[in-house]
């Protein structure tokens, strides 16, 4: 399998899907430093969705795009407000492949040169990005590290990926340099736990939360995941589906906790999408005593999609990220500059205002965002 760099072809811009008054997820730009596919990240985690989606490429070769900034940089010259960018939601941007750190390297160094805010959701080690003048300094950022489980945990759902030490070390090395740090407890597959450490498995996750504040990181993002039965068509997996991996991994340590697994992960439709998920009342048990270990160790803690903020989440955080990234309104210059009190969760903290931070109301919807929404010429400061 070799590495080919190809050019993406029209914008990159776009949010997340969600068009329900449920949504969740704040209002961001989602920019992929790959196609979608199997091939396109490394890491090959047993319950990764992105890797088989209805539109993914199935080339041999990892895909890598290599025109981002000249197409990211074409769209910031239209608009007048721009909302968070989230680097990569389907491959991680900080695989050890040197063309793709190349390229993100330089789409960094423009989003930091343009001003607007940012974050990266990675297994990997984000250190290259430290060769970039002013990263540590810049905000608002923050990068997200994404840690499943223990090392035992790791070992079967993601071994391809560094592992649970590298992460770890990765996100204290960044946090003892004032970098905001993230850690994504995602997915949390409790009857994987509890076949592969009993009754304490719960301690176990204790013992991750203690690890996790060691590092420095001020927020954890949790869910219990999505699990599809749709039979992948990647020759990978030979044809079967995600919820069929989960199961064999679990079975493969406890047949006892398969079959429970089998019994309290159930078809739930859902404003982010259907799929098996972990019975309500078990899934709403286990969040509320994660939040209760993470708030005690000083940190914050959000669900991701699975329950309303006023189940889950902690007071006071801007959205389930935990930490605020607000849209950027350009100056005169063309740069931008952060919008005072803007959290970015638009159709949540600026309900029922008619004057919000960023001055257009219109902005207030749970309805994905669009380029044309975010250009405002007589807003421009100093125009």
């Amino acid at each position: 399998m070799s590495v080919k760099l190809i050019a993406k072809k029209g914008s990159t811009f776009h949010d997340f899907p969600y068009s329900h008054p449920e949504r969740k997820c704040f209002h961001c730009w989602i920019i992929n430093v790959t196609p979608p596919g199997p091939n396109q990240c490394v890491h090959n985690c047993l319950y990764c969705y992105a890797r088989e989606a209805i539109y993914s490429n199935y080339s041999e070769d990892t895909l890598i795009y290599n025109n981002l900034p000249e197409l990211v940089e074409k769209d910031l010259k239209k608009l007048t407000l721009c909302p968070p960018i989230s680097l990569s939601n389907i491959s991680d941007p900080c695989q050890d492949i040197p063309e793709l750190k190349r390229e993100v390297k330089r789409l960094i160094g423009l989003l930091m040169d343009y001003g607007v805010s940012f974050f990266i959701t990675t297994k990997g080690d984000p250190s290259f990005l430290l060769e970039l003048p002013g990263f540590i300094e810049y905000k608002p950022k923050f990068i997200a590290i994404s840690i499943e489980g223990t090392p035992g945990v790791l070992g079967l759902l993601s071994p391809r990926a560094p592992s649970f030490e590298a992460r770890v070390a990765a996100a204290a090395k960044l946090s003892s340099m004032g970098i905001d740090i993230v850690i994504r407890l995602d997915p949390v597959l409790v009857h994987l736990f509890q076949a592969l450490y009993g009754g304490s498995w719960l301690g176990k996750i204790a013992g991750l939360v203690d690890v996790f504040a060691a590092a420095g990181a001020k927020h954890v993002i949790a869910s219990t995941g999505r699990l599809s039965r749709r039979r992948s068509p990647s020759a990978d997996h030979q044809g079967t589906s995600i919820w069929q991996r989960t199961y064999k991994v679990i079975y493969s340590q406890s047949p006892l906790a398969a079959r429970r697994f089998e019994q309290e992960y159930v078809y739930q439709a859902h404003w982010s999408g259907g799929g098996y998920r972990l019975r309500r009342d078990l899934r709403l048990s286990f969040h509320r005593k994660a939040k209760e270990l993470v708030e005690a160790r000083g940190m914050t803690y959000a669900t991701c999609q699975e329950l309303s903020a006023e189940e889950s989440d902690s007071l006071g955080i801007p959205h389930c990220e935990g930490l605020p990234l607000p849209f950027a309104r350009k100056q005169a210059d063309g740069r931008f500059k952060p919008v005072p009190g803007c959290t970015a969760n638009c159709h949540v903290s600026c309900r029922g205002l008619s004057n919000p931070p960023c001055g257009q109301a219109e902005l207030i919807s749970f309805e994905p965002l669009r380029l044309k929404k975010l250009r405002f010429e007589s807003m421009i400061l100093g125009a």
